[in-house]
């Protein structure tokens, strides 16, 4: 009986997990959704880097599960971040669905675009470094 009762309470919570993830499919629909506001709710909370860490830890979550690794972000944080990402793709299509202009509107990033043009600069030069090795070979 203890045994049904644990299956049970696990299948609960991961149906709410993934019911997170439908109700991101369907609340474009809602009267009131703003795709643009979604796309900037995303980037005031999250940047490129931290978006990289995120993704590397559910890669590292799914390639490594057999091992146990140990998450080096918690569970629900990796889970808010993946619906924050669907809801902020959904948002992305739509605005391209529905030929939206993004130009006019203002996103205020979660680093200062200072940071974020000195990153891309580091980037870009680390790319352009591997870019001249591999054309050498």
């Amino acid at each position: 009986m203890q045994i049904d009762t644990l299956k049970s309470q696990k299948m609960k919570e991961l149906f709410k997990k993934l019911v997170a993830f439908d109700l991101a499919m369907y609340e474009i629909h809602h009267l009131e959704y703003d795709p643009v506001a979604c796309i900037k709710d995303f980037w005031e909370s999250y940047d490129m880097d931290s978006c990289r860490k995120y993704i590397v830890e559910l890669l590292t979550l799914y390639f490594d599960r057999e091992r146990n690794v140990n998450p080096t972000i918690g569970i629900a944080e990796v889970q808010n971040f993946s619906i924050a990402l669907f809801r902020m793709l959904m948002a992305y299509f739509l605005v391209h669905y529905k030929d939206m202009n993004l130009t006019e509107i203002e996103i205020s990033f979660l680093k200062s675009k200072r940071f974020i043009a000195c990153d891309l600069e580091s980037s870009k030069a680390i790319y352009d470094f591997f870019y001249r090795l591999s054309q050498n070979h």
